[in-house]
Order: C-alpha cells, then sequence, then structure tokens
C-alpha cells in the first residue's frame, strides 16, 4: 500500500506540473513569436486557460488526498471546476466555427503569400543578374543562383560572410564594403561599375551595380540590396577602342603628315563616346570624313530591323552614288563580310546598288558588330583609292560599328525608352505601368492616388501662331515647370500633343485641388522666349480625379479626362475635380 500510495503522489505531482507547464508554455511562444489573439477570441483562451490550471490544480490537490481537510475543498473545487468546464463547453461551441474558418484563412492567406514568395524567389534565381542582401555590417544575408553560378559557391557558403571573407582580392572585397557602408550612411541608392575576380580566373569581371538601402519591417534593422549586371563585354569594347585609338597614335606619331589625320580621328572617337543617339553618331563620321575626303563622296548605309532591307543613312560629298534603299544581297560587303573594292586598278565585282553610270573607284566596307554585320560604309572617289586611304577608312568603319555596339548597350542600361523625346517626361505606357503598381500599393496602405490630365487651351491657334518649333518650346517650358513643381516620387507624363497627366501618390483631393490651382498659376504667369522675343502666355484646363478601392488605372485617367473636358467646355483655365454623378 506505501508503494501504491507514492506512485499515486509522483503520478498526480508530475500531472499537475504538466497542466502547469502548458500556459507557461503558451505564454512563451506568444513573447518570442510577438504574434497575437483576436480580440473576440479572448474570452475563449481564458476560460480556455483557466481549465487547464483547474485541472493542474485539481491534481496537486489529489496529492494530499488522505488529508481530510484538504479533500473537502477538493471536492468543492471539483464541483466549481465542473460547472466552469461545462459551460466552457457550452459556450466554445459555436466559436469553434470561427476559429476553424479563421484558421483555414489564415492557412490560405500564408497559401497564397508562399506561391508569392515563390515567384519572387524563380525570378530572384532565375535572373540573368547577381542579386543580394546584406547585413549592415556588409554580411551577406541572401545571394541569387546568378551569384553561386559565378563563384563556384553553394547557396549557403557565403551566408553570415563579407566580401573580403570570401572574395580572391582582399582589397576588392574592401572596396565593395566602403560602397556598402556609403549606401548606409546616405540612405540613398548607389550606381557604380565594381571590378571583382572569381576564384580560378585571372580575367576580372565588371559589373555595373545597383545597390540601395532599405529596413527589414520584422526586425527594424537596415539592410543593403543590391542587383549587379555583368557589362565585361562593353568595357572589353571600351578597351579595344582605347588600345586601337593608342595604336594609330603610335603609328602616326612617326609621320608630321599625319597629325592632321590623327587629330580628326581622335575628335571622332571623342565625340563617339558622347554620342547620345544614331543620328549623332551618322554626324560625326559623316563630318570626319568631309575632313579626311575632301575630294570623296560616301555614306553610310544600315541593315534595318527587319532584315529585309539597306538604307542610307547619312551622305556627304557632292552626288550620291548608291541607292537609298536597296537588298543586302546587292552589296559585295554584305555578302562576304569583307571590304570590296572597285577600282580601274582593282577591278573586282560591282556591287548592285551603285547608280550608273559607274565611274571612278568604289570601296565598301562592312560595319561588323558584336553579333553580326550592322551595315556597310561607302567611299567613292574619281581618282583610285589608295592603301593608306583604305586603311583610314578601315579604322573609321570599326570605331562606326564600334560606336553603334556601345550606343546599344547603352540604351540597354539606361530608361531612354521610357521617355517622351521632346520634354523628356515619361511615356503614357510607363506611366500606365508604374500607375496600376502605385494603385496597388495605395490599397494596401489604405491611401489614394492623384491624377492630374491637363490639356493647354487653344494650343492649335498657338502652334498655327508661331509654328511647330516654336510651339514645341512652349511644350519643353511647361514640361520644365511641371518636373520642378512636383514631388520627386510624382509621375509626369506627355500623354500626347498637348495633353499631360500627372500621377500624384498619397493625396487628398483637398490638397490635390491646391497644388494643381497653384500649378494652374505658374502656369499662365511662366514666360516664354524665343531668343530676345517674348511669346504669348499660355494656360491649360485641369481635370483631376482621387482613386478609390478597385479602380483600374483606365477608369481613373477617364475621370481625370472628363473633368478636364468639363473644364474646357466652360471657361478653360481652370481646375476641374471630378464628381460622382447618379445614373
Amino acid at each position: 500500500m506505501e508503494i501504491i500510495y507514492w506512485n499515486c503522489i509522483i503520478a498526480h505531482g508530475i500531472t499537475a506540473f504538466s497542466y502547469f507547464g502548458i500556459p507557461i508554455v503558451i505564454a512563451v511562444l506568444f513573447s518570442k513569436t510577438k504574434a497575437t489573439i483576436p480580440s473576440k477570441f479572448w474570452l475563449a483562451f481564458f476560460l480556455s486557460g483557466a481549465f487547464v490550471l483547474f485541472c493542474g490544480f485539481h491534481h496537486f490537490l489529489a496529492i494530499f488526498e488522505q488529508h481530510i481537510p484538504v479533500s473537502s475543498l477538493h471536492l468543492g473545487i471539483l464541483n466549481i471546476m465542473a460547472f466552469i468546464s461545462l459551460s466552457t463547453l457550452l459556450w466554445l461551441m459555436p466559436t469553434a466555427y470561427q476559429i476553424v474558418e479563421v484558421i483555414a484563412k489564415f492557412q490560405e492567406d500564408a497559401r497564397e503569400l508562399q506561391r508569392s514568395q515563390q515567384m519572387q524567389q524563380l525570378f530572384l534565381d532565375q535572373g540573368p543578374f547577381g542579386a543580394y542582401i546584406k547585413d549592415e555590417q556588409s554580411r551577406v544575408l541572401y545571394y541569387n543562383k546568378e551569384m553561386q553560378s559565378r563563384f563556384l559557391v553553394g547557396p549557403i557558403e557565403w551566408l553570415g560572410k563579407t566580401d573580403s571573407e570570401f572574395l580572391p582580392d582582399p582589397e576588392q572585397g574592401r572596396l565593395v564594403m566602403v560602397n556598402d557602408q556609403l549606401v548606409l550612411k546616405t540612405l540613398r541608392p548607389l550606381k557604380l561599375i565594381e571590378e571583382v575576380k572569381t576564384p580560378g580566373n585571372e580575367q576580372p569581371y565588371y559589373w555595373l551595380s545597383f545597390k540601395f538601402p532599405f529596413s527589414d519591417h520584422i526586425t527594424g534593422e537596415r539592410r543593403i540590396g543590391g542587383i549587379s549586371i555583368d557589362i565585361t563585354e562593353s568595357v572589353e569594347a571600351q578597351r579595344v577602342i582605347a588600345d586601337l585609338s593608342r595604336q594609330l597614335e603610335e603609328k602616326t606619331l612617326t609621320l608630321e603628315a599625319k597629325n592632321q589625320q590623327v587629330t580628326y580621328l581622335s575628335d571622332m572617337v571623342n565625340m563617339l563616346y558622347t554620342c547620345e543617339s544614331e543620328d549623332e553618331v551618322y554626324q560625326v563620321v559623316a563630318l570626319t570624313c568631309t575632313k579626311l575626303f575632301p575630294s570623296m563622296n560616301g555614306c553610310i548605309n544600315i541593315i534595318a530591323n527587319s532584315k529585309n532591307y539597306v538604307e542610307m543613312k547619312s551622305f556627304w560629298g557632292s552626288k550620291k552614288q548608291s541607292k537609298e534603299i536597296f537588298l543586302q544581297s546587292e552589296c559585295w560587303a554584305l555578302r562576304r563580310s569583307k571590304s570590296n573594292l572597285l577600282s580601274p586598278h582593282h577591278p573586282g565585282v560591282m556591287c548592285s546598288h551603285l547608280i550608273h553610270p559607274v565611274s571612278g573607284a568604289h570601296l565598301c566596307i562592312p560595319l561588323l558588330g558584336q553579333i553580326e554585320v550592322v551595315g556597310f560604309l561607302h567611299i567613292h572617289s574619281l581618282e583610285e583609292i589608295g592603301s593608306e586611304k583604305q586603311q583610314i577608312a578601315e579604322i573609321i568603319a570599326r570605331y562606326l560599328a564600334f560606336a553603334l555596339n556601345n550606343l546599344l548597350i547603352k540604351q540597354r542600361l539606361t530608361n531612354d525608352n521610357l521617355r517622351d523625346g521632346l520634354t523628356k517626361l515619361f511615356n503614357p505606357s510607363y506611366m500606365q505601368t508604374i500607375t496600376d503598381q502605385r494603385l496597388a500599393e495605395a490599397e494596401r496602405l489604405g491611401q489614394f492616388i492623384g491624377i492630374v490630365f491637363l490639356d493647354i487651351d487653344n494650343f492649335k491657334s498657338y502652334n498655327s501662331r508661331y509654328g511647330h518649333l516654336t510651339a514645341n518650346m512652349a511644350l519643353q517650358a511647361l514640361a520644365n515647370l511641371l518636373l520642378t513643381s512636383i514631388r520627386s516620387f510624382d509621375i509626369p507624363c506627355r500623354w500626347g500633343g498637348d495633353e499631360f497627366v500627372i500621377v500624384i501618390p498619397n493625396v487628398t483631393m483637398e490638397t490635390l485641388t491646391e497644388r494643381v490651382e497653384q500649378l494652374r498659376t505658374d502656369i499662365s504667369q511662366m514666360q516664354i522666349k524665343d531668343g530676345d522675343q517674348i511669346l504669348e502666355s499660355i494656360t491649360a484646363s485641369f481635370g483631376i480625379a482621387i482613386s478609390e478601392p478597385g479602380i483600374t488605372v483606365k477608369d481613373l485617367l477617364s475621370r481625370a479626362n472628363q473633368a478636364m473636358l468639363e473644364g474646357k467646355r466652360t471657361t478653360k483655365n481652370q481646375v476641374v475635380a471630378y464628381r460622382h454623378t447618379d445614373n
């Protein structure tokens, strides 16, 4: 009996300890995870907790079962506990269904979040760029598969390490960390070109890196995000051009008569580096050829994007000796991807793009791009084209090809395709895309997006009075005023012609009305000059609208446009806000 007695006491004691431990473990779990209980379930949690504690208290009192006073107390508590347990059970039965619904909703949200995270992870892992996240000490917290394949490392090998710990060159690692700290110190994005060596490769990679600061919304700590794009080929191309330039200078310095040619070519190279469009490249090369070949004619012919024909893009000299549009097969330089010379001393094959009667010497030099031939340079001379002139023409063609290739790379790395050519404001396509994103963000944050649709009053007559060029100056002046009047994160767009749209995030109708009214006043007071001539002032009619949950970009723009048209139908030069109308 003694053994049975102590066995019961130990069993009741362990059971009581377990019951008392349940709320303690749950409390620690909620404290560590910072989870919260919905207010409508507080009573259910309280009664459930009380039930667990009563059960523990029941086993705790059972330890003293042999003592009569305690047994009476125990019996009373058991009765109270039984009543509370029954009440709790009855009360929790309808609540249990609600808890199940909440759990099901939570699981569905968790699955949606997981799918979204999987898509984000897929984008980062499959993208042709290196992506990474670091903490405030420049320790790596994440890096994608592109980084893993570049540096031949596993998915967790770099985690918790700094660049100086895993890069082959410690000095490169130190410079990377200095740039990281600069981002954290200024709290502004940083764009730079980084030179990085990978294990087992003596030749470095060159990356165009974009680093930016952000905050971890869970811990509140600052992080450094980064995306790096491999531009090694572009850098190497720049170096090839520089090497060719140095070689040319070394060879021509020995001959005083070639100094002027070197100067012209050097000026051309420097100007090509700063060209922002293909037309500028063609103008620079044509000007250089005019100086180097003053007695010759020539043109630049480029293969169209469709690959169906060749088009003359630039011409210099007194008379055109080639068709302006023709097939690729009509030029032997394009067929063979090498120069083709036709002259009295070199009776080669005649190109079909030449205009009859054909006389003198003709030199066609292909423009060898990075992957394929993009066109050719055509030189015509009444006299023989000597080997020195051929070499110079081939150098010009080489620089022209490099310039076109570099311009293509530059255009890919910039957002020129996002902006209007005249006003430098965003184009409608980009505006609609980014507005769609801003609407989603505003709805998630409980904010509003404002749309301003403005149209210059009587611009057709203004255009007729001053002409297109002067009218374009007015459009540019208005665009400059918009850029100086809005916030940095507002989105100005040239919608088309004399119509403009401004997207203003996080704004109320009252604030939007005040800001647009001030903008309307500034436009009417704006002074437009054409040289010394002061042009007639312009005014504009404005339509404004505020977003609402579920609205699309198309509908929001339509509302602002309706309001603008209402203003133009009445007195013009006014701000009209869109109002809902009952059908």
